[in-house]
């Protein structure tokens, strides 16, 4: 029993990485998976539905939370943050001394591709959290 219980470890340690990603995602594409701190997971999936007038509407899903947004190729308005694990107290709390910052997830908005009709992305996430990869 304990064999299989390391076996198990190991695996979920192989899959669960830092995440810094740069997606191509056509229209309604969903792309997903987990954002774990220590033994507390949240999933995150998320997906583009509308490029007009150089924006790109994007719904993301964060622990069953959703949110709605627009991004634009400009430096100003092409980055959505959202913090991640930001309760305080026990152990989600991810807080090292002297960094009151809590994790974040933050989605960025790179091109647009008109004639494939494909949105690039950079996902990524802060380094105290890992991305367990959906099948």
């Amino acid at each position: 029993m304990n064999r299989l219980f390391v076996a198990l470890l190991l695996c979920t340690g192989v899959f669960a990485k830092p995440l810094d990603k740069t997606l191509e995602l056509k229209k309604d594409e969903i792309y997903g998976g987990e954002l774990q701190l220590g033994k507390f997971k949240k999933p995150v999936f998320f997906r583009w539905t509308l490029y007009k007038d150089q924006g790109l509407v994007v719904h993301l899903n964060l622990n069953h939370f959703p949110y709605q947004f627009i991004l634009y190729p400009d430096f100003q308005r092409d980055s959505f943050r959202v913090a991640v694990f930001k309760e305080k107290g026990g152990a989600s709390s991810s807080e090292v001394e002297g960094d009151h910052t809590p994790p974040f997830l933050m989605l960025s908005f790179k091109k647009f591709d008109t004639q494939a009709g494909v949105a690039t992305l950079r996902l990524r996430a802060s380094n105290q959290l890992k991305w367990v990869e959906q099948p």
